[in-house]
C-alpha cells in the first residue's frame, strides 16, 4: 500500500483488528491507520476512495487542528461560540475530504458506497487520542453531500450563542483592564 499510494515512507499502517477502522492520527507527523477489518469490508475501489479521504486529512495536517480546537473550546467553554465552532469546522473538513476523493476518483459511488457500509457494520469505539476519523463525523451532511455535491454547506452562525459569547468575552476583556489601572 504505501508503494502503491504513498509519497513518502511508511504513510500508511495496517493494523491487525476485527473492526473496520480507518483514521489519521499524530499531531507532528501524521499517519493514516486502517484495520484487516476495513480492508476485508471494502472493495479495493472503495478502499481506495477512504485512504484518499485520509490522505486529504494527513496532508492538511487535521489531527493537529482538530486538537487545537478542541483544547480551545473546552478550556475556553465559557464561550459558548467556540464549541459551535468547533463542530461546524469537522463537518466542514470532513466534506473537504470527501470531496478531494471524489475528485481523485471521478466518482463519489466508491465513497458512499464505503461510508454506508462502515455505518452498516456500526459504530467504531471511541479512540482516546486526537484523530482524524473516517466514519465517525458529521455522516448525515457526507451523505447530503454526496447525493447533491452541488447543494453549498450552510454556516448559520446561532445569533443567541454569538451575543452570549461576545458579551463574556467582553467582561473578560473589563477585568483585565481593570486588573492593570
Amino acid at each position: 500500500m504505501n508503494q502503491k499510494y504513498a509519497s513518502e515512507k511508511n504513510e500508511f499502517m495496517v493494523i491487525s483488528h476485527p473492526a473496520a477502522i480507518a483514521i489519521t492520527m499524530g499531531l507532528i507527523r501524521p499517519r493514516i491507520v486502517l484495520s484487516t477489518g476495513l480492508m476485508k469490508l471494502l472493495t479495493d475501489d472503495e478502499l481506495t476512495a477512504v485512504m484518499y479521504h485520509e490522505m486529504y486529512h494527513k496532508e492538511s495536517r487535521d489531527p493537529l487542528k482538530n486538537f487545537l480546537i478542541s483544547l480551545c473550546s473546552s478550556t475556553l467553554w465559557y464561550i459558548p461560540i467556540l464549541k459551535w465552532f468547533n463542530q461546524k469546522y469537522r463537518i466542514f473538513k470532513e466534506l473537504l475530504a470527501d470531496e478531494f476523493a471524489i475528485e481523485k476518483q471521478a466518482t463519489s459511488v466508491n465513497l458512499g458506497s464505503a461510508l454506508l457500509k462502515m455505518l452498516k457494520v456500526g459504530k467504531q469505539e471511541k479512540i482516546p487520542f486526537v484523530h482524524a476519523s473516517f466514519a465517525d463525523t458529521s455522516v448525515n451532511y457526507r451523505i447530503e453531500y454526496l447525493l447533491n455535491p452541488f447543494k453549498e454547506f450552510q454556516l448559520k452562525l446561532p445569533v443567541k450563542v454569538a451575543c452570549l459569547s461576545l458579551l463574556v468575552f467582553s467582561l473578560i476583556c473589563m477585568l483585565f483592564v481593570f486588573v492593570l489601572l
